[in-house]
């Protein structure tokens, strides 16, 4: 009697764990659910890389123009467009990080609610093992053949499917689980590694935006401040200007030409610097005309001055007079009549009659003479006749 009163019991345990336990999981389903951030954040990206191309193919203008003039008018529209595209990559940038950060809590958060469901269940799991061990004088045949009637058999058959089915889902839940949580901390890991890329990827553009918009700056108001220095001294700076334009045509003049033209094209001679301040021609609403180009930027002052083609050291000029002229200058003489100029220099690391190579450091941008701020002016001549550098310059 005592048998058959604590089988009675002990089915009864099975049978109630069985109908709470084959519950799902939530945790599961949440962590086979679609993340409607991931398209957020595809479509980020896909905006970030349209903004990319579109930079490419501004650079791409430039290297594709036929003519100088095409080419400086392709650089000023891609120094004007590139601080919009830039501060449009740095917004989504910034908005791609916020999702990524809220993604990482919210998987953080499915993961815990995960490790919940494991813990439960496998309590659960335990406590169905625990009353198996308890009741291991009773086999499940046992149970089927110890009935009193065939309604008791069948009744008590069914249990004991349910209770195998319940077994097996349990450890199906686990499972699914316990592959849930290995997926969302792969995730987890893998938008950390975004977030940081990032993060690198925003401050590089800001780096990149500060400097653009400096280098702008500075152009604007260097050639600012010229002019109006030049229009409240304009009868004054007249004749100076004249005066060292006088004295660059008797150097000329003076100077033996060392031959034919050493051949090649120019280099841009101040590396990783192509802002203008000033170009070449008429300027001051007229009343100055300028010989050469002014090459500016964040940061140019010190800068390292290399030789645009290579030639002989024909002239240095040392010494200046504060606000007056080119300052400390050198002249290069590259033979056929071919000459080029390095103005408002703060050192000079040439001496006449070095032979310099094309590319090779020769001086240190500054701001001596006439000038309002850090630049290099540049001149390139044809039998002492100034031209258009952009004429000339290739790279």
């Amino acid at each position: 009697m005592k048998k058959k009163t604590r089988v009675k019991g002990l089915v009864s345990l099975i049978l109630c764990a069985a109908m709470v336990c084959l519950i799902v999981p939530a945790g599961v389903v949440s962590a086979r659910a679609d993340d409607d951030d991931d398209t957020s954040i595809a479509d980020l990206n896909s905006k970030y890389s349209q903004l990319e191309k579109k930079t490419q193919d501004l650079q791409n203008k430039i290297n594709q123009a036929k003519t100088e003039k095409a080419r400086q008018e392709a650089i000023k529209t891609k120094t004007t467009e590139e601080i919009g595209i830039v501060r449009q990559q740095i917004a989504l940038l910034e908005e791609k990080i916020a999702l990524l950060e809220r993604e990482i809590a919210e998987k953080e958060d499915q993961i815990d609610s995960l490790e919940d469901d494991i813990a439960y269940n496998y309590d659960l799991y335990k406590v169905r093992m625990r009353a198996m061990y308890m009741a291991k004088d009773t086999s499940t045949l046992g149970l089927v053949l110890g009935t009193d009637s065939f309604g008791q058999f069948l009744t008590r058959s069914e249990v004991v499917k349910a209770v195998a089915d319940h077994d097996q889902t349990l450890l199906d839940n686990l499972k699914a689980s316990l592959a849930a949580v290995e997926e969302a901390k792969a995730a987890v890991e893998a938008d950390k590694a975004d977030l940081a890329d990032t993060k690198q990827q925003a401050d590089v553009k800001r780096g990149q935006l500060n400097g653009t918009l400096n280098a702008t700056n500075a152009a604007i108001q260097d050639i600012a401040a010229m002019e109006k220095e030049y229009l409240a001294n304009k009868t004054q700076l007249e004749k100076e200007m004249k005066e060292v334009q006088a004295e660059i045509d008797a150097i000329y003049a003076s100077m033996d030409s060392m031959g034919d033209y050493v051949g090649g094209g120019f280099m841009y001679p101040v590396p990783g610097y192509r802002g203008i301040s000033s170009y070449f021609g008429w300027r001051f609403n007229n009343s100055d005309f300028h010989t050469g180009v002014d090459f500016t930027g964040a940061g140019v002052n010190g800068k390292s001055v290399v030789a645009s083609n290579s030639g002989m050291v024909s002239f240095t000029k040392t010494t200046f007079v504060a606000g007056k002229g080119y300052g400390k200058y050198i002249i290069i003489d590259h033979g056929g009549g071919y000459s080029t100029l390095y103005g408002h220099l703060s050192a000079i690391n040439v001496s006449v009659g070095d032979y310099v190579a094309k590319g090779q450091n020769i001086a240190n941008v500054g701001s001596t003479g006439w000038s309002t701020g850090p630049h290099l002016h540049f001149e390139v001549r044809i039998n002492g006749e100034p031209k258009n550098p952009l004429n000339y310059l290739a790279g």
